[in-house]
């Protein structure tokens, strides 16, 4: 249980970078003039930050176990 505990924090925090990385592409497609582009990046922004929220459930459940 302590390596899946373990495993799922870290994939947590993997997603949290990535979610950073795509805002920051994001960024730099609005700064370019693309709008649209920049709306469909920040959804999967939003995607990635709402699965690591059902993560941090998971794990506070699994904590306190």
């Amino acid at each position: 249980m302590e390596e899946l505990l373990a495993l799922m924090k870290y994939m947590a925090s993997h997603n949290a970078a990535h979610a950073n990385e795509l805002a920051n592409l994001a960024h730099q497609l609005k700064h370019a003039g693309n709008n649209m582009a920049y709306e469909q990046v920040m959804a999967a922004v939003s995607d990635f930050e709402k699965g690591n929220m059902r993560l941090s459930v998971v794990l506070a459940s699994l904590d306190v176990k």
